[in-house]
């Protein structure tokens, strides 16, 4: 074996929670992570508006923040998640290791809205005084009839009395360090904020210090409990249930430092990829109950919220996420519905499934603090949606400020999908569809399906090849087929075969396009192909498949080999390798998966079950086929391999190696995503020993090409379903 290493136009102006204060801004019309106009400020699109008086004592000065660098990792979607809570009023605690610059991020914000600061920190030296306030002798005493003592407020009283044109932040620092009595006294504070009545101020002979939680805003810090963190105890799950709690990385991730120190000395190369998916807007001022009521599918998306709620409670309980999170935490069965709530009354964008699932990942898996957990769950907020019925949009309302040329392209596509839901098909004709009909069958395909629309758009970004309309090939999926993909986490991929200048693109092209990659982790340089002697194009000598005609894309006489590039043509493509086809467990096991024979029937019953199997190609693999082909494997495993790459349904609805490498690159380069880590792919193609070639294992060491006989069980090898 060879083997390598979207809403409503009309916008009520009530708040759910009555309360006066700030209003929501009308959303800034800017694509930077950071937005600014003469009034407000944009946070990866969620809108604040600035103070109306902004130069206090207690603002922080802008440049101080000069150096404040908005990484994509922590400090931009910090900023996003404090805007929505400062947006709403919820008191937000973030819970981080040291030096994330969790105290910096709110004061450069503040210091950009003009907003006050006032600061406590909760060590053991704080008491209720501190932050409540306390008598003290008389500064200004002149007269005998002049008070001997006078109430001087506390950081947090000093933040909630209300001043005309003021925002106020009071920062409540390392908040599990501080005395229960304090924990027990800033909660009456939260509690009289989020009903909007009154703070008792017992310190003061209780006078009635009225709050509104529009213009003071609260946050908590703190650091992980133990964790060599000494003081910070956990806090009650009761507690915590007051908070909307966000928790960072124990300490700064490797490739946030490497970007933010390149930036410091001026050195930082390219523009990090901010991606549409991290931008969230509000819309207008927020929806009425009314309004809420009336969006199509609410019912049965609150069915699926109901299942996602009791299912994350189970993996919280078991300990199959968050165990190795120090602070416990619960999804509150009261609070978190009505926040969902909250969030899709103020962020509903037009499409309810998007607007719920950004609810969750805020509220639920803002929570967590692993990848692994977060992914986990967010599983399980895929799930969370609402399928239209046949000649029902899912969507209501075009969306707020957009273009007349993109409200009527919108138009077009509402048209479309209600032509496509009634018929089950997108339109076909005889003839090639024409431009206008293929970019609305584009735009629909890339609103169902998000990010793993593999178009023009992601091709241009990852190989520089532009492409024109009426080179595009015609879509031929049903909604179902799309559906069905998107619920199966598939891609839909537009196989190019020419780079702009016509010339094929092999792998050997490919890897002269784009001769070293950058980690979308870490940011570092890495190899394209594991064979490459360093980040370039060339390979290695002894690198067993440099000359192989599947690579250079020519016969050893010259000919063109016409299987060595893309086809070029629309295709879904599963990420990874059906499960049934590859072994569950590899690495140092000895568990082995499936051979090409059980790949290919396994192949055909998928294919069967998704409906993309014809009657030809069922009947040249039926299990007479594929059983005469294994026993000829005993005697003759070359001609068995050959007879094996000639089935139609391996032609078909396998991936050619460069396919394999194609898609890997526009994932990384168009997505940032990895995918076939730590898999292979079996492709159709034949090396010129007459191995079945197989590629994947796209780590850093770069992409493994292997090529083995037909009877092989490799743990990591399997099949990628292409239809």
């Amino acid at each position: 074996m060879k083997f390598g290493e979207s809403q409503f136009n009309a916008l009520n102006t009530e708040n759910p929670n009555k309360n006066e204060g700030l209003k929501n801004p009308e959303p800034l019309d800017n694509t930077d992570p950071i937005a600014e106009d003469e009034d407000s400020m944009s946070y990866l699109g969620v809108t604040l508006e600035k103070a109306k008086s902004g130069h206090d004592q207690f603002v922080p000065k802008r440049e101080q923040y000069g150096d404040f660098i908005n990484d994509k990792e922590v400090a931009l979607p910090l900023q996003r998640d404090v805007a929505v809570a400062f947006m709403s009023g919820e008191p937000l605690l973030v819970d981080g290791g040291t030096s994330l610059g969790k105290t910096t991020t709110i004061r450069k914000m503040a210091s950009e809205l003009g907003w006050e600061v006032h600061y406590a920190n909760l060590n053991g030296a704080t008491d209720v005084e501190d932050l409540m306030g306390r008598y003290i002798p008389n500064p200004h005493k002149n007269k005998p009839e002049d008070p001997e003592y006078i109430f001087a407020d506390g950081k947090v009283t000093s933040g909630l009395r209300q001043e005309e044109g003021k925002v106020k932040v009071i920062i409540l620092d390392e908040f599990n360090a501080s005395a229960p009595n304090i924990l027990i006294r800033l909660h009456e504070v939260l509690d009289s904020l989020e009903r909007g009545g009154d703070v008792i101020l017992s310190e003061d002979a209780s006078e009635a210090v009225a709050v509104n939680k529009g213009v003071t805003k609260i946050v908590a810090l703190m650091n992980p409990p133990g964790k060599g963190y000494f003081g910070r105890e956990p806090l009650d799950p009761a507690q915590l249930r007051r908070w909307v709690y966000k928790k960072l990385p124990s300490e700064l991730p490797a490739n946030t430092f490497s970007y933010a120190t390149d930036s410091l000395f001026g050195l930082a190369s390219e523009q990090q990829n901010i991606t549409p998916d991290m931008f969230l807007r509000a819309r207008g001022e927020g929806l009425t109950h009314e309004q809420l009521q009336d969006i199509p599918g609410l019912p049965e998306v609150l069915e699926k919220y109901k299942e996602f709620h009791k299912a994350s409670k189970e993996l919280l309980k078991n300990r199959k996420i968050a165990e190795d999170q120090p602070q416990p935490f619960t999804y509150d069965d009261r609070m978190e519905p009505r926040r969902v709530r909250d969030f899709i009354l103020r962020f509903y964008n037009g499409d309810l499934n998007e607007t719920m699932q950004q609810a969750l990942r805020y509220y639920y898996a803002n929570k967590l603090e692993s990848d692994a957990d977060r992914k986990k769950l967010g599983e399980l907020i895929r799930l969370v949606e609402y399928k239209a019925k046949p000649g029902e949009s899912k969507r209501k309302g075009l969306e707020v400020g957009v273009s007349k040329e993109k409200a009527g392209l919108i138009n077009d596509i509402e048209k479309l999908k209600a032509e496509v839901e009634a018929s089950g098909k997108l339109p076909k004709t005889e003839s090639k569809d024409s431009p206008d009909t293929l970019l609305k069958k584009m735009e629909l395909a890339k609103e169902m399906l998000g990010k793993d629309f593999m178009g023009p758009e992601k091709i241009e970004k990852a190989f520089g090849i532009k492409l024109a309309t009426e080179d595009i090939p015609d879509m031929p999926y049903s909604i179902e087929d799309l559906e069905r993909a998107k619920e199966n986490g598939e891609m839909l991929v537009l196989g190019v075969d020419k780079d702009s200048s016509g010339k094929l693109l092999t792998i050997a092209h490919m890897l002269e396009m784009i001769p070293e990659l950058k980690d979308p982790t870490t940011g570092e340089k890495i190899k394209v192909l594991y064979g490459q002697e360093k980040p370039g194009s060339k390979l290695a000598d002894d690198c067993w498949y440099r000359n192989e005609p599947f690579y250079t894309g020519v016969n050893k006489d010259g000919t063109i080999i016409p299987d060595a590039h893309p086809r070029l043509r629309w295709r879904l493509t599963s990420k990874a390798p059906l499960p049934e086809s590859i072994a569950t467990s590899y690495g140092g096991t000895a568990e082995k998966s499936t051979n090409y024979v059980e790949q290919t029937k396994i192949l055909r019953e998928y294919l069967t079950s998704v409906g993309s199997l014809s009657e030809d190609e069922a009947k040249e693999s039926s299990d007479k086929v594929l059983t005469e082909i294994s026993k000829l494997m005993e005697s003759d495993w070359k001609e068995a391999a050959k007879r094996l790459s000639e089935l139609t349904i391996n032609k078909n609805h396998r991936r050619l190696p460069p396919e394999v490498i194609y898609d890997i690159l526009l994932s990384i380069k168009g997505n940032d995503e990895r995918i076939m880590e730590q898999v292979y792919d079996w492709t159709a193609a034949l090396s010129s020993g007459g191995e079945l070639v197989s590629v994947g294992g796209a780590y850093r060491g770069g992409v493994g090409v292997s090529a083995d006989g037909p009877d092989g069980r490799d743990g990591p090898l399997g099949v990628v379903s292409l239809r």
